[in-house]
């Protein structure tokens, strides 16, 4: 099957920017775009198939011949950009045992691209403590921050997230997510802000508290501007590459995702045609196909693994 490229779901957020909107032709803020999702909680739509239909549809109808045989959409990734002005709520995601009793959706397990960041900035992954009575007595007298590991980013910089894992985006970051194919997030403090309606979102204190590991602690890979494996998950490995010349991409074993992390164009050929993936756009290779990718893309390759 030809390689299936992808059309996002949007989601406005309250700490949204507008860096992937004035690429894409939007005149507002828009914090979220799904790039590559089968969750029904936001489905990207195939573009380059007739009529635009969801994506899970389209792999359900032969999800051995498109993911590999074995992957189900358990084993599909959910990749999506986020794009902040203002931080997000520090927030927790549960294993599959946990998220699927309790919120009926599977877990997350994730990983963060820094594409741009308006230094100084930063994001947070994991406690300066391991005692989650602390962290407990911080959060009801409103003194967490001191507690929060803090990550000073720049862009090409990138950072795993295992569940269970307190975490949030700082502000002023354009950030390339892939995880698991999941939605379940505990908000576990949001600076006390309020929506355009003058209410506080609601807060998950109780599963937060019930899913967090504070000996958790991520693995952060600096930037550099060469080829190199990112992260090497028990969900998912990711790979950077700086193509100087022509590159083969094989979906021998299952599928995988392609994303173009510039804005600038990026063309490979796929058997005698030759395509074009727009700057920021991600697309899925399915199973058994291979592309060449001409030379000076830069892109991530993202490979699932059958989940533990």
């Amino acid at each position: 099957m030809k390689p299936l490229f992808l059309k996002p779901a949007i989601c406005k957020t309250i700490w949204g920017a507008n860096r992937i909107s004035k690429v894409r032709g939007y005149q507002e803020d828009i914090g979220s775009w799904w790039e590559v999702s089968a969750h029904p909680n936001g489905e990207s739509k195939v573009a380059n198939l007739p009529g635009e239909p969801n994506l899970s549809d389209v792999l359900k109808a032969d999800l051995d011949g498109i993911l590999g045989p074995g992957y189900t959409l358990h084993e599909m990734l959910r990749c999506a950009y986020l794009d902040t002005k203002d931080n997000l709520s520090i927030q927790v995601h549960p294993d599959d045992a946990y998220a699927l009793e309790h919120s009926h959706d599977y877990g997350k397990y994730e990983s963060w691209y820094i594409v741009e960041a308006k230094t100084p900035t930063y994001l947070v992954a994991g406690t300066l403590t391991t005692d989650a009575e602390v962290v407990r007595k911080a959060l009801e007298e409103n003194n967490l921050d001191p507690y929060l590991k803090k990550w000073p980013v720049k862009a090409g910089d990138y950072i795993t997230i295992p569940n269970g894992t307190l975490h949030a985006l700082g502000k002023n970051i354009l950030a390339f997510e892939v995880g698991t194919n999941s939605d379940t997030t505990y908000r576990f403090y949001d600076y006390n802000r309020k929506d355009a309606n003058g209410n506080t979102r609601p807060l998950h204190v109780k599963d937060s508290f019930n899913v967090t590991n504070f000996a958790n602690q991520p693995e952060f890979v600096p930037a550099q501007k060469a080829s190199h494996r990112l992260s090497d998950t028990p969900y998912f490995t990711v790979d950077e590459y700086y193509v100087d010349e022509e590159m083969t991409i094989s979906s021998k074993e299952h599928f995988c995702v392609v994303t173009n992390i510039d804005k600038a164009p990026l063309q490979f050929t796929w058997g005698k045609e030759t395509l074009t993936c727009g700057g920021y756009d991600s697309f899925i290779l399915p199973y058994k196909e291979e592309i060449h990718l001409l030379p000076k893309a830069h892109v991530l390759v993202s490979n699932p693994k059958k989940g533990k």
